[in-house]
């Protein structure tokens, strides 16, 4: 008798690749700079104040910008540690 062969059905991807936390963060604090800017402009035409605008864009804007930023350097630190950086010490000057 032959060898008898099981035949499952395999996905490309087996093994199920899990998020990463600062991509979760970084999609959380996108959502809620989008998520109070559309509140806080609907509320500046409802209540006739403009006043929101001075607090509450910026702040969400800037924790976006900082997510932002530190997700970019994380990155930036992950590749160079995983490919190695390949500049001679004499480029630094």
């Amino acid at each position: 008798m032959g060898q008898v062969r099981c035949f499952m059905k395999r996905s490309r991807n087996s093994k199920k690749q899990k998020t990463e936390t600062s991509k979760k963060l970084l999609l959380f604090s996108d959502i809620l700079a989008v998520s109070v800017t559309a509140i806080t402009v609907a509320a500046v035409f409802v209540l006739q104040d403009p006043s929101p605008l001075e607090f509450l864009i910026p702040a969400v804007f800037g924790l976006a910008a900082t997510s932002h930023g530190f997700y970019y350097w994380k990155a930036k630190n992950e590749n160079m540690a995983k490919h190695g950086n390949h500049l001679k010490e004499d480029e630094y000057g």
